[in-house]
């Protein structure tokens, strides 16, 4: 009797652990999903509505704003697809994958509704409202905390960079995330998400940024490595009816090698260390970057097998790490290839408070970088390059180390909203060109000094509570 009576009790005892959650970057501080939830639920809700409105707001009122890229190919393609409907499938009217081309169809169905720009700014604006979903359904599944998965859907359905990509220029950068994100979520929930992955993959070869996890995945759960053949195998599947339409197999296939030789130059407007090299000769930057990415992609994925920690904040810092680390070392960048990492980063700051300076710096920088493109201010590109290596730095150390100590420094987090606003007002005042000031260098280097101080100072471990800010964000973000 005695026994079994221990054994209930051992019983009960686990299942209070399961039910208990860290709701903070301190392990002492736990909280139990029932505590939170009737409190915090209609504030949730309320808040979630409240920022869903705004989003859809505010793409309304730039859904006519047009880039050159928009002019030249997007609204050309739907125009196409518009025109010949299924039968457009035979011909390669777009540069991207089959699926783009579907989903044009698809758009075109409803021409009815608006101006070509907009409806193809429609499906963006659909799986940006995805990515927004599951972005906020990996936090509420890793934490059961309301307010904080409201939080990360209206940070992702709100983020400048998101706001830029999709409203603005109307790119496709949230389809890939989106099956990016789902893949990440699966595995979070400790399941295959190689499926997804390949979906990515198929959508656009930005989708390969995620490989280095996966690959680790595999190894670290011993993934039988024929989920592999699922890669090639779902892009084959896609593209069935281009090929059953007429298309040849060349033409389906060779998109990604096509695409590979559109641009000549090392980095297109991208924030990564090719803007610190732009003196090296094309080729061989090709050529370095190639292997360089090589070599810490299978450096990345062994540390992932190795590692002995475990979790979902794990596996999401791991997640980010690829999707930072592979468009920073890769050639032939462009400004947009860090929005799966811009909104991962966003649920790892969700997750645990200590990464809310990596969210934030990764918007600041993709805005610098997009600048570029929107406005020819091309000055903004050397500081966010130079903050996006500190990202790298910071979260390769983390993943290594292990390290969850937190603080809130609201000295350092003041300086680099003041040095930022000053560097954004520098910018925006001298327009575009290439005039490198003595106040321009001044501007970038307390923007980069304020961001190393920003990081630094939040990854140290509290020397007491309240005095070092830890409770108070944590028990706000846990209500």
């Amino acid at each position: 009797m005695k026994s079994q009576r221990l054994q209930r009790l051992q019983k009960q005892s686990d299942r209070v652990k399961k039910e208990t959650i860290d709701t903070s970057a301190d392990p002492g501080l736990c909280i139990s999903p029932a505590e939170t939830l009737p409190t915090s639920s209609p504030l949730a809700i309320t808040l979630m509505m409240g920022c869903g409105f705004a989003g859809l707001g505010l793409r309304y009122l730039v859904r006519e704003h047009a880039t050159d890229d928009a002019i030249q190919f997007l609204i050309p393609w739907y125009a196409f697809a518009r025109d010949h409907g299924i039968a457009a499938l035979a011909e390669p009217f777009t540069n991207y994958t089959p699926v783009y081309s579907y989903l044009l169809l698809i758009a075109a169905r409803f021409d009815w509704l608006g101006q070509p720009l907009s409806l193809v700014k429609m499906i963006s604006a659909i799986f940006e409202l995805g990515c927004a979903i599951v972005v906020a359904q990996m936090v509420w599944r890793a934490t059961k905390i309301p307010l904080r998965a409201c939080l990360a859907f209206c940070a992702v359905w709100l983020a400048p960079t998101v706001i830029f990509n999709g409203a603005l220029w109307g790119q496709a950068d949230s389809i890939w995330t989106f099956f990016t994100l789902v893949a990440l979520a699966l595995f979070m929930r400790d399941r295959n998400g190689i499926a997804p992955f390949a979906m990515s993959f198929s959508v656009k070869a930005q989708g390969v940024f995620l490989g280095p996890f996966v690959l680790g995945m595999i190894l670290r759960r011993r993934i039988h490595l024929a989920w592999l053949a699922t890669v090639p195998g779902i892009y084959l599947v896609l593209a069935v009816p281009v090929l059953v339409a007429g298309r040849s197999l060349a033409s389906v296939f060779a998109v990604y090698l096509d695409q590979a030789h559109t641009f000549n130059r090392l980095t297109m407007n991208a924030a990564n260390i090719w803007v610190l090299a732009g003196a090296m000769p094309y080729a061989m930057g090709v050529a370095i970057g190639m292997v360089l990415a090589a070599t810490s992609g299978l450096a990345l994925s062994i540390l992932i097998a190795r590692s002995q920690r475990t979790g979902p904040e794990f596996i999401l810092l791991a997640a980010c790490v690829s999707l930072m680390l592979m468009p920073y070392l890769l050639p032939k960048m462009h400004e947009r290839y860090f929005y799966a990492f811009e909104l991962a980063s966003i649920a790892l700051a969700c997750l645990n408070p200590r990464y809310l300076p990596f969210a934030v710096i990764a918007q600041v920088d993709g805005v610098l970088s997009y600048l570029v493109f929107e406005s020819g201010i091309v000055l903004g590109v050397l500081p966010a390059a130079l903050c996006n290596s500190l990202l790298v730095y910071y979260l390769v150390l983390d993943l290594w180390r292990g390290e969850r100590g937190f603080r809130f420094p609201r000295l350092a987090w003041l300086g680099f909203i003041a040095s930022t606003a000053g560097l954004f007002s520098y910018l925006v005042f001298e327009g575009p060109g290439w005039d490198i000031s003595p106040v321009y260098l001044l501007a970038t280097g307390l923007v980069t000094a304020a961001a190393l101080r920003l990081l630094t100072d939040s990854q140290r471990t509290p020397i007491s509570g309240q005095e070092a800010g830890t409770p108070g964000v944590a028990e706000a973000l846990s209500t």
